[in-house]
């Protein structure tokens, strides 16, 4: 492990340090479930996600996320088909509040066969009234791949790469609809699309709220996306989920 992932591996221990608390302390909250159905139209390819999240005492919060894809060497048109793991992410986020702020350092380990991934990042969110907010998030992303090289075959950089992430969000609610607008622009140190060390997303994303507690929230998001990093092709991809909250 090279001295920038030590170093990176010490900010959260500062961000998320607290007293020691006993098992007896620990009440979970809001715990919830999310599943995702993942639909690239040019790659014609299949992906699913399944995510377990909770909130914790003095506003932490954690989630763990596995990510599944089809297996094999044909991939296209093929749909819970010989699934496979894809990668597992794990979160750990503390809330700051200051008025209509909100102030989130988070960390987030990402791993699969192939890679490690080491994300730190923080989202500030500000609420300017009951219908309208606008939030972000910057990260950053330190990945190290296997040695046979087999995950990045682009990378030269002794196979690690780094990535500074930085995304914006404006989110509009009404009645028991939340629209969201994300905007995503990267920026490595090896190439990310188009063979240029920069790529950038965009996505619309509609959740519906249901249920007495409004504990259910079917949503569909609709996104444009790079095709890899040496080609300029741009591609639609289609996200189908839902998500249940225990309350």
């Amino acid at each position: 492990m090279n001295k920038k992932i030590i170093n990176t591996l010490c900010i959260p221990l500062s961000l998320f340090s607290v007293g020691y608390a006993s098992a007896a302390d620990v009440i979970l909250s809001n715990v919830s479930m999310d599943y995702r159905h993942e639909y690239r139209l040019r790659d014609r390819t299949h992906y699913d996600k399944l995510t377990l999240a909770t909130q914790l005492p003095y506003d932490y919060s954690f989630a763990v996320e596995t990510k599944f894809k089809t297996g094999g060497s044909d991939v296209k048109d093929k749909y819970y088909e010989d699934p496979v793991l894809n990668a597992v992410e794990m979160t750990l986020a503390k809330k700051y509040r200051f008025g209509n702020w909100t102030v989130s350092p988070l960390f987030q380990p990402e791993f699969n066969s192939t890679r490690t991934e080491w994300k730190v990042g923080v989202s500030p969110w500000y609420k300017i009234n009951d219908s309208w907010s606008v939030g972000g998030l910057y990260r950053l992303e330190l990945t190290d791949y296997a040695h046979d090289n087999s995950g990045c075959a682009n990378c030269s950089t002794n196979r690690h790469r780094t990535v500074n992430r930085v995304d914006g969000y404006l989110r509009y609610n009404v009645a028991n609809l939340t629209t969201t607008y994300k905007l995503i622009y990267q920026l490595g140190d090896e190439n990310l699309y188009a063979n240029k060390k920069y790529n950038y997303e965009q996505e619309l994303q509609f959740n519906y709220a249901l249920g007495d507690k409004r504990e259910w929230s079917p949503y569909i998001s609709l996104g444009d996306i790079n095709r890899s990093s040496k080609s300029s092709e741009r591609q639609l991809r289609l996200r189908a989920g839902i998500a249940y909250t225990f309350k």
